[in-house]
């Protein structure tokens, strides 16, 4: 685990300008404090930030055999199996690391390896032997990878941050990167800096002096489910504790975040199932609350008192719990608040009080714990999507995530009601939403024959696997490891999603919403915290935090060098600058006024040239 940054060119020697993609490799320090190593070659620079989880003598990078170099952030689970099919095949492995796995895979099998492996990761492969390039990320995007391409080769690493420190990167907005940051929803491959690109889940991207070539090693697919509803609730529990098995592998301390939801408290559940089996120590469980309640403020999110929940699952599982309360002040810390671009995979956001959230928590427990397993993303797994159940959004010709939270939005959508009406009609953000949702849509598999409804659910499904979950991992992982934590997800398993994607919604939200999660659980969980109502995960309230942001905005305003100026309607600001607030526009004044500071930030912090 950790951070990647590098430099291919394959027309000048590197050597004199190594320490370039040392500076790269510095503004990924937070990703990796387990050392820092460069490997040098002619064409090539790969450095390498480590945050050690297996193996931690041996598996330091970036890693050398034969002809190749690895720089790898995440973790492979199935690496011992791999090792062991690797053994049969002739190959004398150094370190008992997953690192050495995916290097000797290439060398067996070469790109197809990536197909092989089963695992959240990233990672760069150069192979001098090809002067090439390999890119890899894994099936659901969990771990970050980003390219820009040059005249003579490219410049890579785990964050923007780290393409956008190399003096040959120009970082400019256009509009098509305007578009992309102000949209609610998340392109696949695309970035808001020109020439920048992302590598897409379950993607390779080859670089050779020829040019560059991109592929899915893999995409989910359509087929009839013929299991019956005992036999699927069944097999749904089987693929859940297998992916919970997987990532409870490590050489550090893991835990657990519980919230008290079913979808933490079933991780929490069979992580202690597996661990009692294995004869392994009893599970640490992590609950986050704010003193003074969690807020329960205007907006379509809204949470309820974890506490007493997660104390019934850590009882009822006989976890070590922990109780972990922070001070709503954490969402107006100013040392916090500077840095949260860059701990949001430098992604500005409207609503950025939950990515806070996590990296304050991840502050408090980072100390004592490396990696933690979490609930996220089993809203979207197992379909327990926003406005599921409104025929008006399941009929909008849009992404269903901004159909249902529409009424609560500005025309342009999340988070632009302070920007200037002409460059919002130049933009176009509906357009351009209609336009990546008709892009999306067009890539859905389906069956032949499917009932309409059917494959109507089949569409939304893909699209929140498509554009919401990505933007949701991004969001987390940079949060979690700007607060020192390494984050796996259960639900992020592409066995488990696989099998879901064919499994009728009728079957899916039987019993209710994520209704065969809850049976699947059945006899894992309280009574109390099966049938719980859905909560979101917990951000302070602070008195002062509306406050906080007026003053942050009158500031950006009186400086007449901030870069975000051109884009507002001044107007507009200025008018809710001076107004008393009305409390049912609350919620869309706080992501309107954020969006704009996080945008400043974004433009400020990266010398971002807006071109239009």
């Amino acid at each position: 685990m950790g951070g990647i940054a590098g430099w291919v060119d394959f027309h000048r020697n590197l050597v004199p300008d190594r320490n370039i993609v040392l500076a790269q490799l510095g503004t990924l320090a937070w990703r990796g404090g387990d050392g820092e190593e460069i490997f040098t070659s002619p064409h090539a620079v790969i450095g390498h930030r480590r945050r050690a989880a297996v193996d931690l003598d041996g598996g330091r990078q970036p890693m050398s055999e034969e002809t190749t170099v690895l720089a790898f952030d995440g973790q492979i689970y199935n690496h011992r199996e791999l090792r062991h099919e690797l053994g049969l095949r002739g190959h004398r492995f150094r370190t008992r690391s997953d690192t050495e796995v995916i290097l000797r895979a290439y060398l067996e099998w070469g790109e197809e390896s990536a197909a092989r492996l089963n695992g959240m990761f990233a990672f760069a492969l150069w192979d001098s032997g090809a002067e090439r390039l390999l890119l890899a990320r894994d099936r659901f995007g969990v771990k970050p990878l980003y390219y820009h391409p040059t005249d003579t080769g490219v410049v890579f690493g785990s964050e923007p941050k780290a393409v956008l420190a190399h003096p040959l990167v120009d970082p400019v907005a256009d509009a098509g990167g305007l578009r992309e940051l102000l949209a609610f929803t998340s392109t696949p491959g695309r970035t808001p800096i020109s020439g920048m690109r992302r590598v897409r889940p379950g993607e390779i991207v080859v670089i050779d002096e020829k040019g560059t070539d991109e592929r899915l090693y893999w995409r989910l697919v359509a087929a009839p489910h013929t299991d019956d509803g005992e036999t699927t609730v069944r097999r749904v529990r089987e693929l859940l504790e297998a992916s919970v098995a997987r990532r409870l592998a490590a050489d550090v301390p893991v835990g657990v975040l519980l919230s008290g939801g079913v979808d933490s408290s079933t991780v929490a559940a069979l992580a202690a199932l597996v661990l009692r089996r294995n004869g392994g120590d009893r599970l640490r469980t992590f609950t986050v609350s704010y003193k003074g309640g969690q807020a329960s403020g205007p907006g379509p999110m809204r949470s309820s008192e974890d506490a007493p929940y997660a104390r019934a699952v850590a009882e009822h599982i006989g976890s070590e719990h922990e109780l972990i309360e922070l001070d709503s002040g954490d969402m107006v810390d100013p040392v916090l608040r500077r840095t949260a671009v860059r701990a949001q995979q430098d992604m500005p956001v409207a609503a950025p009080q939950f990515p806070a959230s996590l990296r304050a928590l991840c502050r408090r427990i980072g100390e004592r714990i490396g990696v933690v397993l979490a609930g996220e993303q089993a809203d979207t797994v197992f379909a327990s999507f926003m406005g599921m159940d409104d025929p008006a959004v399941i009929a909008a010709p849009t992404y269903p995530w901004i159909a249902a939270t529409a009424h609560h939005l500005p025309p342009q959508g999340l988070g632009t009601g302070l920007f200037s009406p002409d460059l919002l009609t130049r933009l176009d953000i509906p357009g351009y939403c209609a336009d990546a949702y008709r892009a999306d849509l067009a890539r859905v598999p389906h069956l032949e024959g499917e009932d309409p409804r059917d494959r109507r659910m089949r569409e939304i499904y893909f699209l929140h696997l498509q554009g919401w979950q990505e933007f949701g991992c991004a969001l987390d992982d940079g949060a979690s490891l700007a607060g020192g934590v390494e984050v796996r997800w259960p639900y992020c398993d592409h066995e488990l999603v696989q099998y879901l994607f064919n499994v009728p919604m009728e079957m899916k939200t039987s019993g209710g919403p994520k209704g065969l999660l809850r049976a699947a659980a059945a006899d894992l969980l309280p009574a109390s915290v099966l049938h719980r109502a859905p909560s979101q995960f917990p951000t302070g309230r602070d008195p002062a935090y509306a406050p906080m942001l007026k003053a942050e905005l009158r500031r950006v305003l009186a400086d007449p060098a901030s870069p975000v100026l051109p884009l507002l309607d001044l107007a507009a600001v200025n008018a809710l600058l001076a107004g008393p607030g009305e409390p049912r526009r609350a919620w869309r004044d706080l992501t309107d006024m954020e969006m704009v500071l996080q945008i400043n930030q974004w433009l400020d912090q990266y010398r971002i040239r807006i071109a239009l």
